[in-house]
């Protein structure tokens, strides 16, 4: 079983190789501090200690990096809470323990369906893309990008509709209202419950995504990419304001 281990700075990741499939640990890095975001690991690799493998050996990356840890990732710190030999990496005030995960909830235009979201998007900001301009009939959609996991229909299940236009987004409205209530992104295994929808939720965008295809300009000094970051599938290209 050939297993190659590296960081793929382009894609903001370190990945684990076996056999073809790609596990996987994105983060954001600084000059002296890495935050360990979100990990993932394919069906076909389950069942196999894949993940444990790929929590040690990026660990150790970070070590030998000399860089200090932050973790948002949720499976990181369960791995943590039985490898106590990284905690000296944490950055000061991260503790090993996650604290209990924040929730908030969303419903559609009429109040039929509730959606709970907990814990922390992985990725925030507004996109541009046309898709998103015409399902919205709004020039910006803000998203809030949930693991599958963090995201549960808690009301009105059965009032939901799907539209699909393309493979890659499930777009999720109330057949009662028509009210827009999330899109799921099933390659990313992501959610956007739609930022605006969220109560109590305090949208902290990083980005802005398709901004070529922008109908309004927005100088904000957030970063620009033309389509998307690397770490979610784009080109990485940035544009200016």
């Amino acid at each position: 079983m050939p297993e190659t281990f590296r960081d793929n700075e382009e894609r903001q990741r370190f990945e684990l190789e076996v056999d073809g499939p790609i596990a996987f640990v994105t983060y954001r890095k600084t000059p002296d501090v890495i935050t360990l975001v979100h990990t993932e690991v394919p069906p076909e690799l389950g069942g196999r200690g894949i993940g444990s493998k790929l929590g040690q050996a990026t660990l150790d990356a970070v070590r030998a990096q000399g860089r200090k840890l932050a973790v948002e990732c949720d499976f990181i710190r369960n791995y943590m809470k039985k490898s106590t030999a990284y905690n000296d990496l944490l950055v000061e005030g991260e503790v090993a323990h996650a604290e209990p995960a924040a929730s908030y909830k969303a419903t559609c235009f009429c109040g039929a369906v509730e959606v709970e979201v907990s814990g922390k998007p992985l990725f925030a900001g507004y996109c541009h893309c046309a898709d998103c301009q015409a399902w919205s009939a709004a020039p910006i959609n803000a998203f809030s990008l949930w693991k599958a996991d963090s995201v549960r229909v808690t009301k009105g299940e059965s009032e939901i509709g799907t539209f699909r236009k393309t493979e890659h987004s499930d777009r999720k409205f109330c057949k009662r209202c028509g009210g827009h209530i999330m899109t799921a992104h099933p390659r990313m295994r992501l959610i956007d419950v739609y930022a605006n929808l969220l109560k109590g939720y305090t949208h902290e965008p990083t980005l802005h995504a398709n901004y070529a295809s922008k109908m309004v300009s927005v100088r904000d000094g957030l970063p620009k990419y033309r389509d998307l970051p690397a770490n979610l599938g784009g080109s990485g290209e940035m544009l200016p304001d």
